[in-house]
């Protein structure tokens, strides 16, 4: 055999008395950000839309320049239960691990609102199998900003709601997604049924080429795809885009309000 000719008796001691090697280190975010340059699933979903009828999945029902723009009560009122955060551009700058400071408030306000078991980040890296398995990551990323992370095994957009519907115990509907990305974050949302809020992102600094490509892309394709207030297709309308939790007499962008900060 191989090893027996190799080594022998005295090599099969040496190696069991040798320490085995140490395990691999939990996933660094550093890690997670080379790992989320590259989406497969999502860049096919997202080509496909070209030439289908579903182009109104990446329009968000409505837009806004940060989530101090967010009514959490409204949203509230109206029956959403919880809500779902990206992380990066969202919530604090590419690859940071806090909070950005003139968010924080507007995330306080709206785990006050809805509760700490109802406000959470589904990431594609941090809580994400392939990435981090274990989940040391997310657990250090929760203590950092303060607000859990969901384990999932998909990326966003593909995959399915039942990690989200299993930590809510609440119906997709009723829940809403809270991203910078048309690609990844409205896509996600809008094909599960959820409110979908596009934030406008922080800054592209510390951002790959390829992330930065993939935005401008999704930028340029939403720009072709929308349409104008007053059209036939209100799904592809930011603020006037329907869904079921929008009420009687209103539409969604119902649920925007001026923080008197721009």
């Amino acid at each position: 055999r191989a090893g027996a000719s190799a080594g022998g008796p005295a090599a099969d001691a040496d190696a069991a008395s040798s320490p085995e090697p140490a395990p691999s280190p939990a996933p660094s975010s550093s890690y997670g950000a080379a790992m989320q340059s590259v989406n497969v699933a999502g860049v096919s979903l997202f080509a496909g839309m070209a030439f289908t009828s579903s182009k109104a999945l990446c329009i968000p029902h409505v837009e806004v320049p940060d989530i101090r723009w967010v009514d959490w009560r409204a949203l509230k009122r109206a029956g959403f239960k919880a809500c779902v955060f990206d992380k990066d551009n969202t919530l604090t700058a590419p690859y940071e691990r806090a909070v950005e400071p003139r968010v924080r408030d507007a995330l306080q306000e709206c785990i006050a609102v809805f509760g700490a078991e109802n406000v959470a980040v589904l990431s594609n890296s941090a809580g994400l199998t392939q990435y981090d398995p274990t989940g040391a990551v997310a657990v250090e990323l929760e203590a950092a900003l303060g607000i859990g992370f969901v384990r999932h095994s998909s990326k966003k957009p593909s995959g399915s709601c039942v990690a989200l519907e299993e930590r809510f115990q609440c119906s997709p509907t009723d829940m809403v997604m809270l991203g910078d990305r048309y690609l990844t974050d409205v896509v996600y949302g809008n094909r599960h049924g959820m409110f979908t809020v596009r934030c406008a992102p922080f800054t592209e600094a510390g951002e790959s080429a390829s992330i930065r490509a993939a935005k401008w892309i999704e930028e340029v394709a939403v720009r072709w795809w929308r349409k104008p207030e007053g059209s036939k297709k209100p799904e592809r309308c930011p603020g006037k885009k329907p869904h079921a939790n929008v009420p009687e007499g209103k539409d969604a962008s119902h649920f925007v309000a001026s923080p008197g900060v721009w």
